[in-house]
């Protein structure tokens, strides 16, 4: 039987192999996509209709595959003023904050996008053609709850150190 913290540290590997190979497809399809309807474009007088829509849609789901690939490691884009300012001593409860704030914004994102999506099935969305609009659009409330999980990970974790500190001598 496998242990479970060496499970758990497998299953972490397999999540950020697939978080970074489809990351990796759908970027390198969106580069060969575009660079493709521009040589179509200005060389050929050409294109594809629904390339543009596509190439839309591709930035929608890598920026937020991005930010949930970022979020792994608490790599995520920080504006935190507070650090440089307060004493060093202050920094650990700071950061328990800002991951507690960043925890409960993506989730409050996740609720409100999963509430459009599920708009945009009751009303029949489509894109590109007759593709149902709320597949595509899916990666809005997933994305934002995986980083919001991640970031109450996170929070849990550094209230635990910083109560350990504060109940050290």
């Amino acid at each position: 039987m496998i242990e479970p913290q060496r499970l758990f540290r497998r299953l972490r590997r397999v999540g950020t192999l697939a978080e970074d190979a489809l990351l990796i497809v759908m970027l390198t399809v969106m580069i060969g996509l575009a660079a493709l309807q521009i040589f179509l474009r200005n060389i050929l007088d050409t294109g594809f209709v629904w390339a543009d829509e596509l190439l839309r849609i591709q930035v929608l789901w890598i920026a937020l595959l991005g930010a949930v690939a970022a979020s792994r490691d608490d790599n995520h884009v920080n504006i935190d003023l507070l650090t440089r300012f307060l004493p060093g001593r202050w920094q650990p409860a700071t950061k328990v904050i800002v991951d507690l704030f960043t925890a409960v914004v993506c989730a409050l994102v996740a609720w409100q996008a999963a509430r459009f999506v599920q708009m945009e099935h009751a009303y029949d969305s489509t894109v590109l053609g007759n593709f149902p609009a709320w597949i595509v659009q899916s990666i809005l409330p997933v994305g934002f709850a995986i980083v919001a999980y991640r970031y109450f990970l996170f929070f849990c974790k550094n209230l635990g150190k910083l109560l350990k500190g504060v109940a050290a001598p």
